[in-house]
């Protein structure tokens, strides 16, 4: 699945006998809808503009498994292998449409049934031989959503360019999809323009004078339709002057993607992407997830382009052979410009990161995780998830390049229905990896709490900014909070959402010196997200926030209660650094707006397992108390930690202080049910400005006898 970092929703307050907030802030936009061949499709647009993007497939293996993003002019398509050679032959290409399908465009076939009679038309076509014609495309029957076409772009003077080519058996093309590209000037073909099939071994377009590139993609499927091979066959930089003829034989395409890795690895997943920029307008991307061990080869080139760029990668997730030992796995891009080079790729520790991770988890399931990098040059990026089975510990070898930036996301489990989506997780935010480096990430550690964006790039670093928890600009302030987070920075949890067999509630009030202001219930959304005008005079701040989930596969950390106060007064003139950001809206940023100084926590259960339980007895806990990211922050004088094991009878732990906002507890909790019990925390701190906060977790995590 491709997937993106995160889904918030607008939280829309609703109030009895209080002031309601001037406005409400709207979260990052987020649009969803379903392709002609049941998948759904979800983008979330970052606010410089490039998008990430979800696609949940409806198999897990097969030609229908594969998917190809294709950005042709200025319009982003995603297009199921089992649809690439109807293209042109009963399958129009609007019927892909990104950007019309997020606008509800009318499909016109019933898209819980279309997708797995395409599977079984490309099947047997392929046992065939010949694609378009028969079953669903008899009689010339085609598809097309509905609506005006592009007018086609009057021409002075036209070329016929013909792209020939053999298969990857060697006989004349009649499957393989061919492009072809201005890099002059980006827009200067419309998307039917620059995409064509072949047949006969010849694909032809009719196109002004200029220089162009050209590609062709092939692909070879079993008797059952499972994709067996790709390849790209480019010739990205030549001059059309007169009719021109140009082979992009897939016999060109000589180098196989191959990963030498320290450790024997298997190849799990893999895909590459092309992109050709013009030297004007937007660029051509074709990026073909080809699925679980499907082989892709590539044609190298010597001679950078001339004209514009070029950039490549292949992606792939290798995994450890079965055996004993901690599992590992790698996951590995690797960006070239230029030209197109040979793809035998030998990979040192120096070209990775090793990250230590765990995926925390009450129960066992099969969850979904998913790692997606891409590149400053890139305009949209999203890569496939893959099943995980929980709880799990295992060590994951990243690429790491000064310009590859991470994002992803862990889900506990799948959701039930015709569309399967992600429940009971965390998002990540952009973070970039250091070569050579070990990390440690921890997912959906015990106990689980609210939370608000941490900014893990750089912070001058404005690609992928984030919304701190709390803002002021003048004399509005902006609150952005996420319960049911972990305790990872950077990493932000479902929140209020849930599915119809969860029970979520949620309430927040918020305060002026002790008055209640605003007040809401936010359940059914995501983050809690508000916009409060405040008074201009320094005053006292104060937010309560409750929340609660409880359901099948959940258990741990079921309900929290947070209260924080905190010192405000009017702002002025202040700015946020690039990685940072007041409110995100259609597209644009505010950065005009400083941090309140709230007070933060983290916790770390000693000797806590990935099913989020420890050993009856003693107990320790590692409690880190700070402040919001950019935030004024005053030095913290001191904590509390309370235990219980029923919820109800609450007990002192004896705390020691560490330094720099660290605190150590020590307690016991026993237990001599087989079953074991829950430990629920409640714990406060405050620093020397007056700021406080006080916090309690309901079954925050588990013991048991040993």
């Amino acid at each position: 699945m491709r997937r993106t970092l995160t889904v918030s929703a607008v939280l829309l307050a609703g109030l009895v006998g209080l002031t309601p907030p001037a406005a409400v802030a709207a979260a990052p936009p987020t649009t969803t809808a379903t392709l002609p061949t049941g998948e759904r499709l979800t983008v979330l647009p970052s606010p410089d503009g490039r998008l990430r993007y979800d696609v949940r497939p409806t198999v897990e293996k097969g030609m229908a498994r594969a998917l190809v993003h294709l950005r042709l002019g200025e319009r982003d398509y995603e297009v199921p292998g089992t649809a690439l050679p109807y293209l042109g032959r009963g399958l129009d290409l609007s019927l892909f449409d990104v950007r019309a399908l997020l606008a509800g465009a009318a499909v016109p076939v019933d898209t819980t049934t279309f997708g797995a009679a395409l599977a079984k038309q490309f099947k047997e076509d392929n046992a065939r031989g010949s694609f378009g014609g028969q079953g669903l495309f008899a009689g010339g029957r085609s598809f097309t959503l509905a609506g005006p076409r592009p007018a086609a772009q009057p021409r002075s003077v036209m070329r016929t360019v013909s792209l020939d080519a053999n298969d990857i058996s060697g006989k004349p093309a009649d499957t393989g999809v061919a492009f072809l590209y201005n890099t002059d000037d980006g827009t200067l073909l419309d998307p039917d323009e620059s995409l064509n099939y072949f047949s006969g071994g010849t694909a032809k377009f009719s196109v002004p004078d200029g220089n162009y590139s050209a590609l062709g993609l092939f692909w070879t499927a079993d008797a059952d339709g499972n994709p067996t091979e790709v390849r790209f066959s480019a010739r990205p930089e030549f001059a059309v002057r007169a009719d021109t003829t140009v082979r992009v034989d897939a016999s060109r395409a000589t180098s196989e993607v191959t990963w030498v890795t320290p450790h024997p690895a298997l190849l799990d997943d893999t895909g590459f992407l092309f992109r050709r920029a013009a030297q004007t307008g937007p660029a051509l991307l074709v990026d073909f997830d080809a699925g679980p061990g499907v082989p892709i080869s590539v044609s190298p080139t010597a001679v950078p382009v001339r004209t514009g760029a070029l950039q490549t990668y292949p992606y792939s997730r290798l995994v450890s052979p079965p055996g004993p030992g901690t599992p590992y796995e790698y996951v590995l891009q690797k960006a070239s410009t230029g030209t197109i080079p040979r793809q035998r790729y030998v990979i040192t520790a120096k070209d990775v990161a090793a990250v230590d991770a765990t995926y925390f988890s009450e129960y066992s399931s099969l969850g979904l995780r998913q790692r997606s990098g891409m590149f400053a040059f890139e305009d949209v990026s999203g890569r496939v998830s893959h099943p995980i089975p929980l709880p799990r510990k295992q060590t994951e070898y990243v690429s790491a390049a000064p310009d590859l930036r991470w994002f992803g996301g862990f889900s506990k489990y799948v959701l039930p229905g015709p569309f399967p989506g992600w429940a009971g997780g965390q998002y990540e935010a952009f973070h970039a990896y250091q070569g050579g480096s070990t990390v440690t990430e921890d997912w959906n550690k015990f106990p689980l709490h609210p939370a608000g964006g941490v900014a893990l790039l750089p912070l001058d670093d404005g690609s992928a900014p984030e919304q701190p928890a709390a803002t002021r600009a003048g004399d509005l302030l902006r609150l952005s909070l996420t319960p049911f987070s972990d305790n990872q920075p950077g990493h932000l949890g479902f929140g209020f959402s849930g599915e119809a067999r969860d029970t979520v509630t949620g309430h927040y009030t918020l305060t002026q010196d002790g008055t209640p202001i605003a007040e809401g219930n936010p359940a059914g959304v995501t983050a809690l997200m508000l916009e409060q005008p405040v008074t201009s005079e320094p005053s006292t701040l104060g937010l309560t926030v409750d929340a609660g989930r409880t359901g099948p596969m959940y258990r741990q950390s079921t309900a929290t209660h947070t209260e924080w106060t905190w010192p405000s007064r009017h702002v002025e003139g202040a700015r946020l650094p690039a990685a940072l950001v007041c409110l995100r809206e259609k597209g644009s940023v505010d950065r005009s707006c400083a941090v309140e100084p709230m007070l933060t926590l983290g916790y770390a259960v000693g000797g806590l397992r990935p099913d989020g339980s420890t050993v009856s007895g003693p107990q320790s806990l590692d409690l880190t108390v700070g402040h919001l990211q950019q935030s004024a922050a005053s030095p913290v004088t001191g904590a509390t930690v309370q235990y219980s094991t029923d919820g109800t009878t609450w007990h002192d732990a004896t705390v020691t202080a560490r330094g720099d906002g660290v605190f150590h507890a020590d307690f016991t909790a026993v237990t001599e049910s087989f079953r074991g019990t829950d430990v629920s925390l409640r714990v406060t701190a405050a620093d020397a400005a007056g700021a406080t906060v006080a916090e309690t977790i309901t079954a925050a995590y588990h013991v048991y006898t040993s």
